[in-house]
């Protein structure tokens, strides 16, 4: 047996019926503080590329390859799918999240999309290609404002979908639109410590117009509640 294969198993590709190899993710949890856009610490954090799969044989791409919904088995033939499983542009893993965010998006699940897409900008975050990264933030934000615009929602409530937002749009260098985002989340009802911790610290950040990533862990009341969690 190869060595690439010893962590894989064999499953079916709900598409094209294929045997197909897929990596088993190493046993993980979160025994750090997330990002602000929620990306989890680690261990859990060097998971991501687990998180979506790929059919060998047909190109197909989901978080589980076994099953597919039939409205999105003609996508995975389409010549823009095909085009963007082999955009060399992009790192690999990232074409794997963007496909399946296709795949959402066509089965009417804009906001799962979105968030396949700000996987993607995870995956060249980790690849160190921030041209990519700000393509995948952006196409998150259209799917997410796609989501609302259907009346859907992308988050447990309306002060996390804010906070998330001001977090991409500032990884983006989107500063205008950082600003509103979370001007507009500090201004939700019921607005608990922490996410007005993690907002100013946010407004702080945008008004240095800093786009490297921040965790949860600089934010001492989140950090000693986090540590206490875990012991």
């Amino acid at each position: 047996m190869e060595l690439g294969l010893l962590n894989s198993r064999i499953v079916q590709c709900g598409l094209c019926a294929s045997d197909v190899a897929v990596p088993t993710a190493p046993p993980a949890e979160e025994l750090e503080p997330p990002d602000f856009d929620t990306r989890p610490g680690e261990t859990m954090r060097s998971t991501l590329p687990h998180w979506v799969q790929r059919c060998s044989s047909c190109g197909y791409c989901a978080s589980d390859i076994t099953s597919i919904n039939e409205e999105a088995a003609g996508m995975v033939q389409s010549d823009r799918y095909r085009s963007l499983l082999q955009d060399s542009s992009l790192p690999a893993k990232a074409r794997e999240f963007l496909c399946y965010s296709l795949i959402l998006d066509v089965v009417d699940q804009a906001g799962d999309a979105g968030w396949s897409a700000l996987h993607a900008a995870w995956a060249c975050d980790d690849a160190d290609d921030d041209a990519s990264a700000i393509r995948c933030r952006t196409l998150a934000i259209n799917l997410w404002q796609k989501c609302k615009r259907a009346g859907e929602t992308f988050g447990d409530d309306l002060t996390l979908e804010f906070t998330i937002v001001t977090d991409v749009y500032r990884r983006m260098g989107a500063w205008e639109e950082a600003v509103v985002a979370c001007s507009e989340a500090l201004d939700t009802e019921e607005l608990t410590p922490l996410f007005e911790d993690i907002l100013r610290q946010e407004k702080a950040l945008i008004d240095r117009k800093d786009r490297s990533a921040h965790s949860l862990k600089e934010l001492p009341p989140f950090r000693d509640r986090f540590t206490m969690e875990i012991q």
